[in-house]
């Protein structure tokens, strides 16, 4: 197997890891990155707990990406909208 070298390591693919992802892409370029996550799916805890009725603590305005911002009318919103 053969090693590979990264600049960054992101570990898990949920809100903050995308996220961060992002803004190495966006801001240094001349980063290399990866992002690890351990599970099959990304999205993190919207992708991890489905139980019904789980949502935000917090309006998705403010925990929304600026380079995708929270477009949907509710501002504290459910699991699978989130995800």
């Amino acid at each position: 197997m053969a090693n590979e070298h990264f600049d960054v390591v992101i570990v898990g693919a949920g809100l903050s890891g995308i996220g961060a992802g992002y803004h190495l892409q966006a801001n240094c370029p001349d980063r290399s990155y990866v992002i690890l996550e351990g599970r099959d799916a990304i999205g993190g805890t919207w992708d991890l707990f489905r139980y019904p009725g789980i949502r935000s603590d917090s309006d998705m305005f403010t925990l929304g990406y600026a380079f995708k911002p929270w477009t949907q009318a509710k501002a504290i919103a459910d699991g699978p909208s989130i995800l």
